[in-house]
Formats: C-alpha cells, structure tokens, sequence
C-alpha cells in the first residue's frame, strides 16, 4: 500500500485542525445569528448566493487549480495568471450587476434582493485577485499558512464584522458585510504570505494555454453549481423565500461538519495527488486510502447529525427554525453524498482529465430537470424536491464511482469495502443515538441533556472504533498513515511485551 508523503499527513493534520477550530466558532456564532436574525434574511442571502455561485466559478477561472496542477510554473507564468484574474474578476463582476435584476424576477425575490446580489458580487473580484497566491501556497504545500489564513479570515471577516452588524440592526445586510470581508481577507493574507509580482502581463499564448485547464475546471464548477443547487433555486422560486431560509438552515447543520472536513481533504489532496498524477500504481493507492478514510468520517457523523437533528435545531437555531428539523436528515445524506463525489472530483482535477465530468453533471441536471417537473406536478413541496435533490446526488457518484473503478481496477474492491464498513457504523450509530432518545425522550429529559447524552454515545462509539477497530479500511489507513494519536491506537511501546 502506498504511503501519503509526510508533508500530505502534516497537512491533514494542520487543515483539520483548523476545520475543527473553524466548526467550534461558527456553530456559536450561527446559533446566535439565527436569533438575531429572520428567515426572511437567510432566504434573501441563500437566493443571492445562488446567482453568485452561478459566477463564482467563472470568477476564479480555474486559476487556483492551474496553479496548482500545473508541472512547472514561472513568475512570468504568475504574472500572466494575475492579469487573466484582473480581466476575469471584474467581468464577473460587471455580469452579475447587470443580470441581477432579471435573477430577482426569476426566483420571485423582493426588489432588495437585487441590491443584496450587486453588493455581495464584489467578492468575485476578491476570490479572482486571491486565486494564483492561494494557488502557490497550495503548491508549495504550505498548509498551515493556508490552514490558518482559512480560520483568521472567517473568525475576524465573517463573524466579528457580521455579528457586530446584526446587533446595530443591518439585518441582511449583516450577512453581506461579513461576506464581503471574510472574501476580502482571504484573498488580502496569501498575497501578503507570497508576495508574487502584482504587475500585469498580457501573453495571450500563454493565456490559451492556462485558460484551456482552467476553462474546463470553471465549465465543471458551473455544472456543479446547477447542480448543487438546483433544490434551493427550486425552492426558492415555487414555495417561498421563507422556505428557502429554512432550507438554508438546515442545510448548514447537516453540512456543517461534514464540508469542513472534505475541504480540508481536499486543501490537501490536490496538489498532493498532482505531485503523482502519472504514476498510476500509486495515484490509485492513495485514491483508495482517501476513500476509506473519508467514507468512515462522514457516514457516521452524518448519523449523529440527523439522529440530533430535533435537539440541533431547537438549541442552535431557536423555536422560528423548528420547520428544518426533519429536513436535517435528508439534507445530511445528500451532503454526504455530494462530499464524496467532490472528493473524487479533486482526484479526476489533478489528474488534469476533467473532460467525462461535464457528461455525468449533465445526466444528473437532466435527472434534477425531470424529477422536479414531475414532482411539481404531483403537488409536491418541499420534501419532494429534496427527494429529487438526493436522487440526482446519488446518480452523480454512482458514475463517478463507475469512470474511477475502470481507471483503478484493482482498487474496485478495497472501495467497496470502505463503502460497505461506513454504511453499517452509520446504521449502528443512529440506532444506538435512537435508543438514547427513546430511554430519555419519554421521561421529559431537558433538551440539553438529551443532546449531550447522544453525543457521549457517539464519542463513546467513535473511540471504540478507531481503539478497536483495526480491521476497518479507514481506521487501518489512519493507523498507518499516523493520522490518530498513539494512545487511540493501542499500540504497545516499542520493546513492550
């Protein structure tokens, strides 16, 4: 079995590090938010970010995965990626402020939300001009820079500025600020940390050959976009933009940690498996290691998460959020599913074969397109429409699964095992968090000691997994690959008998 390199694994350490920090500030700080603020102004920001998605891709135009995928790259290579994100920034920008009011009418939104969407765009500019220096730091594998540039942006941009502007009364406008200056660090420390030529150059040989990577990679971040949040827009447009909060909500509590632990995977991975996209042996490995790895993290705490969903929302978000509660759950395992199949994304982008997954994104926009047609036409609200949502997810990786099982052969049966293992720890995690709800649910046990007593379970279970359970695929692979403390391991000290 092929071992990730020693700067791979201090990067996962220093990116979970700080997904775990990032998830300890925002859960707090979400919890107080929903109070502060209504449904009303989530669903306003949730349907804005949707017309921003839309652009944010073609806003970084690839460029940070050029960066990182490329083989060789010059500072006359990073000037010319610079300029390229000049150009391309501020015609996203531009783009959005003249489509936003035709993107108001399309999903039925109030005339504010036309000013929400122009004012939020500025953070395309941002992400266009931070994208070559998050590139180098990426590639230079300097990951606790970028784990730490990550934490600080979010904990001094989005939370003290947002929560300072909710507590003065901005309402949605709280959203945007904090928005506007989280993108703004993030892209303000990279450059700091790199220090790369700001002078423009104007190669347009050089431009076609970055921009044909780069074009494929932003075509692939659109399709992901339609389809991605496909549910929300429907939402949004055919039940309400109340609705759509909610949604919103609840999207962020099954996702929460669920996206903080595969973007950090991913942080990682790129240019690591970029560094080794031509030795197929290993690359396919590595590929199998990942997916038990994160399979084992992400099912069972998806378990947690809608197994708690009614104590999450009701201590997180407060009494107006009860309507997320049950959609927690599916929301959770779509999560999941979309999670995994980014991570397979990541491996197919550095490989730099980016081609097939514009066919697979258009299979599941066509089975998202059909399903809602038929669900609207069968009365259905918001439930069925995260049927449909879930259903095109699980048709997007079962395909992704499919292409990457012929291009690793022999990786077709360790990936089914770590598949089939994280299923059935998911199914004995929630029955066990079912059973604690059912012994103290009915003896009117305080929300708090409720969500406690589940969490405890989990943890308990947790441990006894990784301490014990040496023959999961995941548990094995963090074992070998020195991922766990050694007191988790159980493993003697060197002599011991």
């Amino acid at each position: 079995m092929t071992q990730l390199g020693s700067a791979t694994v201090r990067g996962m350490r220093w990116t979970y590090l700080a997904s775990v920090a990032g998830i300890v500030l925002q859960l707090p700080y979400a919890a107080v938010m929903a109070r502060l603020l209504t449904p009303e102004d989530f669903g306003l920001m949730a349907l804005a970010h949707l017309v921003l998605r839309f652009a944010h891709h073609f806003a970084q135009g690839g460029l940070r995965s050029a960066v990182v995928q490329r083989a060789s790259i010059t500072d006359r290579d990073i000037r010319v990626i610079f300029t390229l994100a000049i150009a391309v920034g501020t015609c996203s920008f531009a783009a959005v402020w003249y489509v936003a009011p035709y993107a108001t009418d399309l999903v039925r939104g109030p005339a504010e939300l036309t000013s929400v969407i122009r004012a939020t765009a500025l953070m395309l500019v941002f992400m266009a001009l931070g994208a070559p220096a998050a590139g180098l730091l990426a590639r230079a594998m300097r990951y606790r820079a970028v784990a730490l540039t990550d934490f600080f942006s979010f904990a001094a941009g989005y939370c003290v500025v947002g929560f300072t502007s909710a507590l003065l009364g901005a309402g949605v406008w709280s959203l945007v600020y904090g928005t506007l200056c989280w993108y703004f660090l993030q892209a303000l420390l990279p450059c700091l940390l790199v220090r790369h030529s700001l002078r423009p150059l104007v190669d347009l040989t050089a431009m076609r050959d970055i921009m044909g990577f780069g074009g494929k990679i932003s075509v692939n971040g659109f399709l992901e976009y339609l389809t991605e949040d496909f549910g929300k827009l429907a939402i949004g447009r055919y039940v309400g933009v109340t609705a759509a909060g909610l949604y919103d909500r609840a999207a962020l509590l099954a996702s929460l940690p669920l996206y903080q632990i595969q973007a950090a995977a991913s942080k990682v991975l790129l240019p690591a498996f970029s560094r080794i996209r031509h030795e197929t042996g290993r690359l396919g490995a590595s590929y199998a290691d990942c997916v038990a790895l994160t399979t084992l993290a992400l099912l069972p705490l998806w378990a947690v998460i809608g197994a708690s969903s009614e104590q999450l929302v009701a201590l997180l978000l407060g009494e107006q959020w009860s309507g997320s509660t049950e959609l927690v759950p599916v929301l959770g395992l779509v999560s999941v599913l979309a999670l995994v199949a980014q991570f397979l994304g990541t491996l197919v982008e550095a490989m730099g074969v980016v081609g097939p997954k514009v066919a697979i994104h258009l299979v599941q926009l066509a089975v998202l397109v059909g399903g809602t047609a038929l669900a609207l036409a069968a009365g259905g609200q918001i439930h069925a429409l995260m049927i449909v949502v879930l259903t095109g997810q699980a048709v997007r990786l079962a395909l992704l699964q499919t292409w990457l099982s012929r291009l690793f052969p022999d990786t077709r049966r360790p990936v089914a095992t770590a598949y089939a293992q994280a299923a059935v720890l998911a199914a004995l995690t929630w029955a066990a968090l079912w059973c604690v709800q059912h012994l103290l649910g009915s003896t009117g046990c305080p929300t708090a000691l409720l969500l406690a007593a589940k969490l405890v379970t989990a943890a308990a279970l947790l441990l006894c997994c990784v301490r014990y359970g040496g023959s999961l695929a995941g548990v094995r692979v963090a074992r070998e690959r020195g991922l766990l403390p050694g007191v988790l391991t159980a493993r003697r000290p060197a002599g011991g008998q």
